[in-house]
């Protein structure tokens, strides 16, 4: 098995009831230990989907501004981290309107709490300086700003803030790496 956006997962049970249908996925470390447990409650096998749904070009909508740069209004699908600190995990969600977009805010409790936050970018100006605090950081596709205690990045016109007063900055950069540009179920 091969998790590109987390290596340190290297293999997986994947646990099936008597009738054979999807029941558990266990995701472990090179010292096989549970990093990750999926249950499966009920699954849907006859979904439906918009018709531009697996248009990878369409995971956010898209408005022309002015300067034929792209603006987001608003986030089609959250995106999850694949990626949690041990005892951790995702005890809410709320979606907040802004003036020009959504802003999506995740909470994460356990051992390691922390802050995901993923909200429409805006569109400046070429030349407009944006004053940001920390070190610039190389994430897997583009740059984000690394400071004691957040990261903060955009990509696909979604900026993202992480923050915990808990993690320390090698654990903000795996949560961060192991959001991917696709969507991803909770």
């Amino acid at each position: 098995m091969n998790y590109p956006n987390n290596r340190k997962l290297v293999k997986q049970d994947i646990i099936l009831d008597k009738k054979l249908n999807l029941e558990k996925v266990k995701v472990y470390n090179e010292d096989s230990v549970a990093m990750m447990t999926m249950k499966f409650e009920k699954i849907d096998f006859s979904p439906t989907f918009k018709k531009n749904y697996f248009d990878l070009n369409t995971v956010v909508k898209s408005a022309k501004t002015t300067d034929n740069s792209k603006s987001v209004s608003m986030i089609e699908d959250v995106i999850y981290p694949l990626s949690l600190p041990s005892g951790t995990k995702l005890v809410s969600e709320e979606k907040v309107k802004k003036d020009t977009g959504e802003r999506v805010i995740m909470t994460f409790e356990g051992e390691k709490p922390f802050l995901l936050v993923e909200e429409t970018a805006n569109v400046y100006g070429e030349m407009t300086v944006i004053p940001t605090n920390g070190e610039p950081y190389l994430l897997q596709d583009n740059y984000g700003i690394l400071a004691n205690n957040s990261l903060s990045w955009s990509s696909c016109g979604i900026d993202y803030y992480l923050v915990s007063d808990v993690l320390n900055q090698d654990e903000l950069v795996d949560v961060a790496q192991s959001i991917n540009v696709l969507p991803t179920m909770k």
